[in-house]
């Protein structure tokens, strides 16, 4: 799962930076999209090397759940993050 969970995380940073590139090149994102291509692309080479070397996972189901886990994992933390600071104010009261 480890192996499948990585490579995810490989996929979302890769096309991260495609996008940030794209947005770079047409100037809606601008200088953020040039932070984003030069964050994502050693991280995405890393976790991908990484990946690599992890060893298989013999169940096709968990490595395709890690893969989607992967995938998603950086969404579902922005939406904690913006949920949290929505709930915040709300809570201290």
């Amino acid at each position: 799962m480890k192996r499948g969970f990585l490579f995810g995380l490989g996929s979302f940073l890769i096309i991260a930076a495609i996008v940030g590139l794209s947005r770079a090149l047409v100037g809606t994102f601008g200088l953020a999209g040039v932070i984003v291509v030069l964050i994502c692309t050693p991280l995405s080479v890393t976790i991908i090397r990484a990946a690599s070397s992890a060893p298989p996972h013999r169940s096709r189901l968990h490595s395709v759940v890690g893969w989607l886990l992967g995938f998603l994992v950086t969404d579902a933390a922005i939406f904690a993050a913006i949920g949290v600071a929505i709930l915040l104010p709300l809570l201290v009261k």
